[in-house]
């Protein structure tokens, strides 16, 4: 079973009716191999289904990330961007200030991070998502 099978059956699980146009839009979602915009999720939802118009797209794009299926990105600046919540491919992102690059930090990347805050605050790090700005190798390069 696919993570994408896996995203509908939790909602048919949880008595959440799948529309043609949630569908449309969890499909781009779980199919695409970067961080869409919801610009970039209604041009491949319209190509496929015209009928189906921008506020349609937002709308499930936020009823979908409420559901937990997909995660959202924020930046300082840009277009919010969406991605397929994938169990068991935890990760976090490193986001170069100069270009706009995206790095995906897997989890276990900041296990030394969370074993420092433990051992010296005796703090226990709850992390669901993380962004770590920065500067690409290629940018940092050029300054």
């Amino acid at each position: 079973m696919t993570c994408h099978d896996h995203a509908i059956d939790q909602l048919r699980d949880a008595g959440i009716r799948l529309t043609p146009q949630r569908a449309l839009v969890l499909d781009v979602v779980y199919h695409s191999d970067g961080h869409l915009t919801a610009d970039e999720v209604y041009e491949q939802v319209h190509a496929q289904s015209p009928q189906v118009d921008l506020s349609t797209v937002y709308r499930n794009l936020v009823f979908l990330r409420q559901q937990g299926l997909i995660g959202e990105l924020r930046l300082e600046g840009q277009p919010a961007r969406f991605e397929a919540v994938r169990s068991g491919h935890e990760h976090h992102h490193a986001v170069c200030s100069g270009c706009g690059r995206m790095i995906e930090v897997e989890h276990d990347d900041l296990a030394g991070l969370e074993a420092a805050l433990l051992t010296k605050y005796g703090f226990r790090l709850a992390l669901v998502h993380l962004t770590l700005p920065g500067l690409c190798h290629e940018c940092a390069s050029a300054a």
